[in-house]
């Protein structure tokens, strides 16, 4: 798929078209959701679905229409902290779900295969088998990576830059623009600002993952491997030397695009020690759901010491890779929950 392909697919009007706005409705009405800004619901929208697809679908053929503001709704993400989402009016959803039926088959084919989050046919548990993948290949030191406020740090400009190289309609690329600068609705009034994306924007998974391209590129076409699924990613290497090195080229490359590493949750590690990642829990050739019970992990492990028993003294004194599980200790310390 090329870039030519993809402004192909705009210039043919495939937006516009109110089969492509009828299937964008059907898509956000199966997903519900509440009311934006606005108030409006779903079952509201439904009531007059053929004339209010049509007025929508219009008013975006001649320039009139204008997304509203993301109403905003903090959600817990545990240890006193919250995550703001912005929930985009019922209208908003199906113009952004419509320019996504059109760009995303496009835009996804150059996506890098080290990229797994939002993508068609593909979900944590892939990045999950290629983690395990690159153990078992020999990349057994660990980048253990999060982006501090991925989808709030974003540089819009520069996102819109790259978004050109798929775009060439002047028209749908302010529309893109319009939704993800419309602004947020908080109880002090409309808040705006120059930088970020709105978590809850329908397009904006698409265009996070747009943003990160380069980087999952560059890091891909070396010596080390990378897995990342939104802002959660590992970068794996076969020494610690060189996965020292990588911490660096990734804190460089993601500073010249506006980003950094959260310092909190990102360590260097080995498969050895073990780490979190995407729900699953990584020790040695072990893996486990990180849900998973204690009781239920433990049990595994000492299935493992009673094999390691029968084994030769010098076997026995070799460290249990599932002591940890055993004692609670990975339960406990040092591990972090993606």
């Amino acid at each position: 798929m090329t870039i030519t392909d993809a402004r192909r697919a705009v210039e043919d009007h495939q937006f516009l078209s109110l089969e492509n706005f009828r299937r964008a409705w059907e898509k956000v009405a199966q997903k519900q959701g509440s009311a934006g800004i606005d108030g409006e619901t779903i079952p509201q929208f439904r009531r007059r679905v053929r004339a209010n697809l049509a007025q929508l679908r219009e008013s975006v053929a001649n320039s009139t229409y204008q997304p509203r503001p993301y109403q905003r709704v903090l959600l817990p993400k545990g240890e006193g902290n919250w995550r703001e989402i912005g929930i985009p009016t019922v209208r908003d959803r199906i113009v952004g779900q419509a320019l996504l039926n059109v760009l995303q088959p496009s835009i996804d084919e150059v996506f890098s295969p080290a990229s797994f989050a939002y993508r068609p046919n593909l979900s944590y548990l892939n990045a999950v088998e290629k983690v395990a993948c690159w153990r078992d290949l020999g990349y057994t030191w660990v980048l253990d990576a999060d982006i501090v406020r991925y989808f709030d740090r974003i540089d819009r400009q520069r996102l819109l830059q790259e978004l050109r190289k798929y775009i060439d309609n002047p028209g749908i690329l302010c529309l893109v623009k319009a939704l993800i600068s419309a602004g947020v609705s908080t109880p002090e009034g409309i808040v705006t600002s120059d930088r970020g994306i709105p978590q809850g924007a329908v397009i904006s998974p698409l265009l996070a993952n747009l943003y990160l391209h380069e980087f999952d590129r560059h890091f891909s076409a070396s010596d080390v491997k990378l897995v990342r699924y939104a802002d959660d990613f590992l970068i794996l290497a076969k020494s610690r030397d060189r996965i020292v090195a990588a911490r660096s080229q990734v804190e460089q490359f993601l500073s010249e695009i506006g980003l950094e590493l959260h310092p909190h949750k990102t360590q260097i590690t080995h498969f050895d020690r073990g780490f979190r990642f995407l729900g699953h829990a990584f020790l040695e050739n072990a893996i486990f759901p990180a849900e998973a019970s204690e009781e239920k992990v433990k049990s595994a492990s000492d299935r493992r010491n009673v094999k390691a028993d029968r084994s030769s003294k010098k076997t026995q004194k070799k460290r249990n890779p599932f002591a940890a599980l055993r004692d609670g200790t990975f339960f406990r310390n040092g591990f972090r929950t993606r």
